[in-house]
């Protein structure tokens, strides 16, 4: 298994736990484009993966990930600079609620057994993670190493702690689970995910 792809909170900088858990998200990515592929080559909708996808994107990606951010990470960087109206961070916001848009389109694509929109939905959603974490990953992240002070870092990063253990039941181990579950299923490439 890939250093942090699950075990983000083993790291001591909260920018690390953030990039650990982007690594969780991108394998999540990748099975989600497999599973599109699949679809179009007219093989079975698999509902199980999909409501797997689905939990993961609320109790993980929206849910604790998106938390942690929208909450803890981002109002400190406003508090050191960053303009919460027309910054890095209002535009981080806003694909956050772009984010639920697609996953809940996906979610009524599911529920109608429509393919087509399900294919549309999820792939919509993909490139918008995809590009959101390129950005986090290569200009959020560096910028916050370079703005936080040593104990404003440390202590975002107790918070990541207490958020976690607050929440460890229900945005944790089941999304820990559901990543397993997907990467497990027939026709998964479960080595991304192993």
């Amino acid at each position: 298994m890939d250093a942090g792809a699950f075990d983000w909170a083993a790291t001591d900088h909260p920018i690390d736990v953030l990039l650990g858990e982007h690594r969780t998200i991108l394998r999540v990515l990748d099975e989600v484009d497999r599973e599109c592929r699949n679809l179009e080559g007219n093989q079975p909708l698999r509902e199980a993966f999909w409501q797997d996808v689905l939990r993961f994107c609320d109790e993980f990606d929206a849910g604790l990930h998106h938390q942690k951010e929208e909450d803890l990470l981002f109002p400190l960087l406003e508090t050191n600079g960053l303009s919460a109206a027309a910054g890095p961070t209002a535009v981080l916001r806003d694909e956050h609620l772009r984010s639920k848009f697609w996953r809940s389109r996906m979610g009524q694509a599911l529920a109608q057994r429509d393919r087509s929109r399900l294919l549309a939905a999820a792939a919509s959603h993909v490139d918008l993670a995809r590009s959101h974490i390129l950005k986090e990953n290569q200009i959020l992240f560096p910028l916050a190493r370079r703005l936080l002070a040593p104990g404003e870092l440390e202590q975002l990063h107790r918070d990541f702690r207490l958020l976690s253990a607050d929440q460890r039941l229900s945005y944790w181990l089941r999304p820990q689970a559901a990543v397993r579950s997907i990467a497990a299923m027939p026709g998964s490439s479960g080595a991304a995910l192993a």
